[in-house]
């Protein structure tokens, strides 16, 4: 697109924060569409997701927050939905019925099980809210133990989550899979045991998997930058 004064600007924009598996998801399908974005990383720490100009984008003050042209839409699967019916092309939702059954029920449940088992276990740490909870917090983490060797089945000798070819499973679970086993051995709390399971001892095949799903289109503009500056 090209303003008055001549000058190419980008109209389709994702705003993140930096490490950040919801705005991490959208920026992964994104990449797997092949869609070109101007990245735009807010800091938490400096309100910048409660300015009147950002809330006015999503009143939640979260990210991520995709902008293409005239639309603004918030909410991670809201977003890849949305890029799925306006680029058709280099479809995450399958070609037919069965596929996107399968990969919509594959998407729900990482969110409804995993994503829920892994929020119990992280939200009180981080909050700083964990006291008397340690019981719950080491349940909410062998649940997660349990969900990563169930997702791991789905991969049932296919190269991806939900078939021969990367889908909309890649982008919305990668990121919850990278984070906790980032942050999992970090966490010095007593009483409280994350026992992560190190991927390539004890799940080879997911190991193997999250080795394809960083080599796709997409992948080195996504990752966290703050990640990026540590390594």
């Amino acid at each position: 697109m090209i303003n008055e004064e001549g000058t190419i600007f980008m109209a389709r924009t994702l705003y993140f924060i930096s490490g950040s598996p919801f705005a991490w998801r959208a920026m992964l399908a994104l990449g797997l569409k092949g869609l070109e974005y101007r990245a735009v990383e807010l800091h938490g720490s400096k309100g910048d997701t409660q300015t009147p100009e950002y809330l006015a984008l999503n009143p939640r003050g979260k990210v991520p927050v995709l902008v293409d042209g005239g639309v603004t839409i918030y909410e991670s699967l809201a977003i890849v939905a949305y890029l799925e019916h306006t680029y058709p092309e280099t479809p995450l939702f399958g070609t037919t019925p069965p596929e996107a059954a399968r990969i919509w029920q594959r998407v729900m449940e990482a969110e409804g099980y995993l994503g829920v088992a892994l929020a119990g276990a992280a939200r009180p740490i981080f909050n700083q809210a964990f006291v008397g909870k340690e019981d719950e917090i080491n349940q909410h983490f062998a649940d997660a133990a349990q969900e990563i060797a169930a997702v791991t089945g789905w991969l049932d000798g296919n190269d991806f989550m939900a078939g021969d070819k990367p889908s909309a499973v890649e982008a919305m679970l990668y990121p919850s899979l990278a984070m906790i086993a980032r942050v999992g051995p970090s966490i010095k709390v007593p009483g409280i045991n994350p026992n992560i399971p190190d991927y390539a001892t004890d799940f080879p095949l997911l190991a193997a998997w999250m080795k394809r799903v960083e080599a796709l289109p997409g992948f080195d503009a996504a990752y966290p930058p703050h990640w990026r500056a540590a390594a």
